[in-house]
């Protein structure tokens, strides 16, 4: 039976793992989406059958992989991240391949997600939780969880031409759902394109500007915002009112 491997390098390529590697060299073909030159030599030993994909769109880089199988029973694709954490194109291909009855197998690979836990160290989320959402999804319907720990992943769409107005709803819900100076932050993970984290560091009130300096690789985080706790009022000094007697002998349904 044909099979098609699903793997990633993870972030960058030097956290690809054992398992990753001993499968690439089961494929006659390894295609790839994400790999420039310099990237691609140090898989070359593993897959001397790598086939780069850059630039083409989601379509033509499944039929692309899925060609492979004129010749080779099984068949890789190779990508970043976890392979199927809000990554379009392979879930595409997955699609594809198993429409044609092709098995299919993903391997487990680090994603921003993981680099995203430990550096702002989620290792205790809020009490209400850690809420992951696809900013993508949410666009024209902005919804924000203010007492949740919240990661908005690929935020970079408010900034794609023919966005403005998804932009405005995100800005003005984010403006209504928390305070002026709540924390909010722009993670870039360490990646092929930089091996060291950064972070910047803003407030809901200086959150448009912050929009602008997206790239296509950062992810927002906005901590949950604790309510301070309320005042009950004070004991009252008066004296508790008594319920009046009912008169004896009457029914309670008159």
């Amino acid at each position: 039976m044909k099979k098609l491997y699903i793997f990633s390098y993870g972030l960058y390529p030097g956290q690809i793992t054992l398992e990753t590697l001993a499968a690439m060299r089961e494929c006659g073909e390894v295609y790839s989406h994400c790999l420039d030159k310099n990237a691609a030599r140090q898989f070359l030993k593993f897959a001397p059958g790598l086939i780069s994909t850059a630039g083409l769109d989601r379509s033509a880089t499944a039929r692309a992989a899925m060609r492979g199988f004129r010749k080779h029973e099984t068949v890789g694709f190779l990508t970043y991240g976890n392979p199927l954490f809000l990554n379009q194109t392979a879930a595409g291909l997955m699609r594809e391949a198993q429409e044609k009855r092709v098995r299919v197998e993903v391997f487990a690979a680090v994603s921003s997600f993981d680099a995203l836990v430990n550096l702002f160290n989620l290792n205790k989320y809020s009490r209400r939780g850690l809420r992951l959402a696809d900013t993508a999804s949410m666009a024209s319907l902005p919804e924000f969880t203010p007492d949740m720990d919240t990661l908005f992943f690929v935020p970079d769409v408010l900034n794609v031409p023919g966005s403005g107005a998804a932009r405005k709803l995100f800005l003005a819900a984010a403006k209504k759902a928390y305070p002026a100076g709540a924390p909010v932050y722009l993670a870039d993970c360490a990646s092929v394109s930089s091996r060291e984290a950064r972070v910047i560091k803003g407030r809901i009130s200086a959150l448009p500007s912050l929009l602008g300096r997206l790239n296509e690789r950062h992810t927002i985080f906005i901590p949950a915002v604790e309510k301070k706790a309320e005042k009950k009022p004070a004991a009252s000094s008066r004296p508790a009112c008594k319920s009046r007697p009912r008169p004896a002998g009457r029914s309670l349904l008159s």
